[in-house]
């Protein structure tokens, strides 16, 4: 059993090394085996060794330190689980989490080690380079971008809604066209899917949602909140895709330009995929880039239709000179 359970703690231990190698790489699968070592060692690992020690000795002392050790890494684990799946409470069990070791299991280790008159050997060693490499990944896990960047997204959203408002206003809206019709069914889908995000990354973020529409990027909750592409298409992804494509069509047919074509290929660059099998771009950033991309996303539309709009005046325009014989004023 002993022997088994040795194993057990061997195979997820280097599970999650090999995920923190896949995860400094960028490479793809590194979440999965994150959560798959984490919580193997977590709820497999843990308990059996935790249970076998504790059946192991009468004493008290050690039975502590034990005890001690379960509490401490458990917790460090569970808050790297919900750190990786960006479930609520992360950020707390992280913080309680990455010190717990040092100040629960390690004073309470030391003092056995003293009143034991234990001598320093190989076990007290490794004891403490894995509790440092420990709280060297936990760290790196917990770290995220400075708010200040988060705010500088959040800026960088707010001044973009800022200017789509405007190019609505100034868009003609006496020539009704199905370019129009279509950058406008397509900037509200895009509306829907930020609110969506926002309202799931936090509870509290129904409040910073104005009844006019307008959202206060400022006071979101969860910026930092890594999107998950089931998510984004669960939030309406796949249908803005599908509108998205049959648009670009009508576009092509159209109102076809070098600056047209600029702008969709700057928007495709968050929207597919570089490549095929991976996640688009949107669905690998944190949430207030990806609301920032969303809100210039809007704006590029909104630009193609007020360039639409404005060409659609100077043909009617020059009709109306052909018809008349004179400039109409």
């Amino acid at each position: 059993m002993k022997k088994s359970i040795y194993i057990i703690g061997v195979i997820f231990l280097s599970i999650t090394l090999l995920a923190t190698l896949f995860k400094v790489g960028h490479l793809q699968g590194a979440g999965v085996l994150l959560v798959v070592g984490l919580g193997g060692l977590t709820f497999a690992f843990l308990p059996l060794a935790f249970s076998k020690l504790l059946k192991s000795t009468d004493d008290k002392l050690l039975k502590f330190v034990y005890t001690a050790a379960f509490i401490s890494f458990s917790v460090d684990f569970i808050g790297m689980l919900f750190k990786i799946l960006h479930w609520p409470g992360a950020g707390i069990l992280m913080i309680v989490g990455i010190p717990l070791p040092f100040i629960l299991f390690l004073p309470a280790y030391i003092t056995y080690h003293n009143k034991r008159k234990l001598k320093t050997d190989i076990n007290f060693s490794a004891i403490v380079l894995f509790m440092i490499y420990l709280a060297v990944f936990s760290s790196l896990l917990a770290f995220d971008a400075k708010k200040s960047d988060y705010v500088a997204y959040a800026h960088s959203a707010y001044e973009v809604s800022a200017r789509n408002q405007y190019l609505v206003s100034e868009t003609t809206s006496n020539i009704d066209t199905d370019i129009s019709v279509s950058v406008s069914e397509l900037v509200k889908q895009i509306e829907v899917i930020k609110q969506k995000l926002i309202k799931q990354a936090s509870d509290e973020n129904s409040d910073i949602i104005q009844s006019d529409g307008t959202i206060n990027y400022y006071q979101m909750s969860g910026m930092g909140n890594k999107l998950k592409l089931n998510l984004i298409n669960e939030v309406g992804f796949v249908k803005f895709n599908e509108e998205f494509e049959k648009f670009n069509d009508l576009l092509k047919i159209k109102f076809d330009n070098s600056n047209t074509e600029r702008l969709i290929d700057e928007i495709d660059t968050y929207r597919l995929p570089k490549y095929e099998g991976e996640m688009p771009i949107v669905a690998q950033i944190p949430l207030i880039v990806t609301l920032s991309v969303l809100s210039d996303w809007q704006n590029k539309l909104l630009l193609i239709s007020y360039m639409y709009s404005n060409d659609s005046e100077k043909v009617i325009a020059v009709t109306e000179v052909e018809e008349s014989g004179h400039l109409k004023m």
